[in-house]
């Protein structure tokens, strides 16, 4: 039997939330085809992973999962890297890549790169959360440029080699149920939420979960995190069952999902745009930068929900 990453994030996710139901959440999958691919995967291991409960969803794990889950807190992040160096590192090499972590005008990034440039092949987006990861794409040249965020606290940290400029200070919105109690305010303090169950994303270089731990700290409480959800999708769901999230400022609407400004700036952002020195792009590098806080500014106005705010 060949364990891949899918194998894996099935394992952690059932691990770490202790129900099928849950993990169905955090995978974004139907809860049926969690407990298939499960079954499916025992079968295929000859022995139980998961000892079911009385409820029929909650699970508790055996010891073989308990191997599984031990190594797969340091086994997973490092495929999963593997695999997106790989799918880089396979492109054309005359092809530009550009990329970086979610951002309202990451996808803006390769018109905006390929109208500073003389020709070639429109330049390829490359999608990580992965700040270091991007960081270290960039000083290895096999970025032409990045995107990254950081935190008040818990500043980026670049090579020698690479230089960086900020793209903009981004706000940070709560999303909740539109019938919950606090989606009445117009802007939520961050004690207010103290309560809550919270849907995060799983902990990254960027170290946010020690930023997010920090402030609700500062305001009093140890906030509950019930789930880490590894795309918005499925940030969403989480939501839609009861749980707290943040956004960055330009967010769209979703159905049933109100979405509210944090008060005194908590939990904010910069995103930043970060390029090797010596690279071709350094020469273009402040018209592309006014280019991106252009963009940004344009979604953060065309947002439903933030447009609102700024006006």
């Amino acid at each position: 039997m060949e364990l891949d990453v899918h194998h894996l994030r099935l394992v952690r996710a059932i691990g770490e939330t202790g129900s099928l139901s849950e993990a169905a959440v955090r995978l974004g999958i139907s809860q049926p085809a969690v407990s298939g691919s499960l079954k499916r995967l025992e079968n295929a291991l000859g022995q139980r992973l998961f000892e079911r409960g009385s409820s029929g969803t909650s699970v508790v794990p055996t010891p073989t999962a308990e191997l599984l889950l031990d190594r797969i807190s340091a086994v997973l992040p490092m495929m999963e890297g593997l695999v997106r160096d790989i799918e880089v590192r396979t492109s054309p090499s005359e092809l530009v890549r550009v990329g970086g972590v979610c951002s309202p005008f990451l996808c803006h990034l390769p018109a905006i790169v390929d109208g500073h440039r003389p020709s070639g092949p429109a330049p390829l987006l490359f999608d990580s959360e992965c700040r270091d990861l991007v960081v270290e794409m960039v000083a290895q040249r096999r970025l032409e440029v990045g995107v990254v965020k950081d935190y008040p606290g818990f500043e980026a940290v670049v090579p020698a080699s690479v230089d960086c400029a900020v793209v903009a200070h981004d706000r940070t919105l709560v999303l909740l149920r539109e019938d919950h109690p606090l989606a009445r305010h117009k802007v939520i303090g961050l004690e207010q939420l103290q309560d809550e169950d919270w849907v995060l994303p799983p902990p990254d270089s960027s170290r946010f979960h020690e930023y997010f731990h920090r402030s609700c700290g500062s305001k009093g409480f140890t906030p509950r995190v019930r789930y880490l959800a590894e795309s918005f999708g499925m940030t969403v769901a989480a939501v839609r069952n009861g749980a707290v999230a943040l956004s960055q400022a330009a967010c769209e609407g979703h159905l049933q999902v109100a979405a509210r400004l944090l008060a005194d700036n908590a939990l904010s952002r910069r995103f930043l745009l970060v390029w090797h020195k010596e690279s071709d792009f350094a020469a273009v590098a402040p018209d592309v930068l006014a280019d991106v806080a252009l963009a940004y500014r344009l979604e953060c106005e065309a947002s439903p929900v933030y447009s609102r705010y700024l006006a």
